[in-house]
């Protein structure tokens, strides 16, 4: 690391260099800038390179302890991280309790689209370990409302827990009585439900592999 903090510092020096010559040789720089420009970055370079080892510089007169600074700024992020994770606590309650459960006919939650914005979310943030039982819990109530949504077109599937596996579900959702039977119990009689329960089973499928996933974390 500190090697590679040497080059770039070297780097930056150079290319400032170049260029600091090609303005005075364009005469956009005077004799002065053109020193004080090379000065700066001479001076930022060996920051740069030497940055574990730099305590303190001075900026007009005043000394900037860069440890403070560091300590400080850490403790921002930190701030902001643990932020960022209750923001999406309190989002993912919402996502999942508002919207009256299961929404119409629809094969999909309504509330599954938000959810997995806030999963992308968590990812992109890595808090998803903070958010592990938070996320199981409304893992869980949607996988019951897609089995819920299967079984109004199946009347063969049970929504009940430890979840199937989704071959296994999928042996029975697709089997013809039950889809009979779920269909004659609905006015007017659907002539297809075989393609809303593909599409709840390619949720539920989603569903019983993020909560895989995590129950791994």
């Amino acid at each position: 690391m500190r090697i590679f903090l040497g080059i770039t510092g070297f780097i930056l020096f150079i290319a400032a260099l170049a260029l600091a010559l090609f303005l005075l040789t364009a005469g956009k720089f005077s004799g002065t800038e053109f020193t004080a420009f090379v000065i700066a970055f001479a001076v930022l370079g060996l920051v740069l390179g030497y940055g574990p080892e730099v305590q303190e510089i001075s900026v007009v007169g005043s000394v900037v302890k860069l440890k403070e600074v560091k300590a400080e700024a850490l403790k921002a992020i930190e701030s902001l991280n643990k932020s960022r994770v209750e923001m999406l606590r309190i989002f993912l309650g919402l996502a999942v309790k508002h919207g009256g459960g299961f929404g119409g006919d629809n094969p999909v939650d309504p509330r599954s689209k938000g959810f997995w914005d806030l999963v992308n979310l968590a990812r992109e943030y890595k808090c998803v370990l903070e958010l592990k039982q938070e996320l199981l819990i409304f893992t869980r109530v949607l996988m019951i409302a897609q089995l819920s949504s299967i079984k109004s077109r199946n009347s063969s599937v049970q929504v009940t827990e430890p979840f199937l596996a989704p071959v296994d579900l999928a042996q029975i959702a697709f089997q013809p009585p039950g889809i009979e039977e779920a269909a004659s119990r609905r006015f007017p009689t659907p002539t297809n439900l075989v393609d809303g329960i593909k599409e709840s089973l390619v949720e539920y499928t989603s569903l019983y592999n993020f909560q895989n996933e995590l129950e791994r974390l």
